[in-house]
């Protein structure tokens, strides 16, 4: 037990600087409109610049990401973001011609507004929902506990590596706690939500998306892992002491966003039905 502290190095700073900034999120979430939006922005700026950075692209790209994404959040407060969406797959088109014909890489400003704009226009739609802020509430959490108990399980268990050419820290261990992890958060949120009088939520839910969440969490935390390896990155920033960039906290979050909008269109009608009621 000697090494244990050294196991969990810097966790008292991350944990530190994740309360410091709870609140900032927590708010917005409870208020929604302007104030989300205003959130999603600030942090679809700072993405698009550490987007860039990843793929080794010039900080032009990133400046020029960054506000493409705050124009379509905007857009999306306006109209819908429904209708951000259709302005996404636009811009992309229009985006992807313009990087043809000059012979540049698609990726630092296609690939952008895919990988930070989408998500946040989907949270954006999510947040639009009745139980908007429980969604949005629900989905924060799940992917927080999928992180910490994923930490805690690979850290203290160890075992087998999960993908350890990608990312060598990983571990079988850390997903299974992850799922646990996404469980526990899953079975908190249904009593919430149960406590404040909705029946939207039924409990078989969250024995479906819970192991979902927690997958979809760590694989998407992977492929940032494979962006940085692949571009020899360590860290997509350095904005949150003991966190890294932004990106490097919220990339099991980009993907679990995704996919829950991919839910939504699957099973169509609200956001809370059709990711609650199964």
């Amino acid at each position: 037990m000697a090494d244990a502290p050294a196991k969990f190095e810097g966790l008292v700073q991350r944990v530190r600087s994740a309360l410091v900034l709870l609140p900032f999120v927590i708010a917005p979430v409870v208020f929604g409109g302007w104030s989300f939006t205003l959130l999603l922005a600030i942090a679809g700026f700072l993405m698009a610049r550490e987007w860039a950075n990843l793929l080794a692209a010039s900080a032009d790209n990133g400046r020029i990401l960054g506000l493409a994404v705050v124009a379509i959040l905007a857009f999306g407060l306006w109209a819908g973001a429904v209708d951000a969406v259709a302005l996404i797959i636009v811009a992309s088109l229009v985006a992807a011609t313009f990087a043809l014909a000059k012979g540049r890489r698609l990726g630092p400003l296609v690939g952008g507004l895919y990988y930070v704009a989408l998500p946040l226009v989907v949270a954006q739609y999510l947040r639009e929902d009745a139980l908007g802020e429980f969604i949005i509430g629900y989905i924060l959490l799940s992917v927080w506990a999928v992180d910490i108990f994923a930490m805690f399980a690979g850290k203290i268990i160890g075992g087998p590596k999960l993908a350890p050419v990608i990312s060598p820290k990983k571990t079988w261990a850390g997903l299974f706690g992850g799922m646990v992890g996404a469980a526990l958060a899953g079975i908190l949120s249904f009593l919430t939500v149960v406590g404040f009088g909705f029946g939207h939520m039924q409990f078989t839910s969250i024995l479906i998306l819970a192991p979902l969440l927690a997958i979809i969490a760590q694989a998407a935390d992977l492929f940032e892992s494979a962006i940085k390896r692949r571009f020899d990155v360590k860290d997509s920033g350095a904005i949150i002491p003991g966190h890294g960039g932004l990106l490097d906290r919220v990339d099991g979050l980009i993907g679990v966003l995704i996919i829950a909008y991919a839910i939504v269109l699957w099973r169509g009608g609200a956001s809370s039905a059709a990711l609650w009621i199964w």
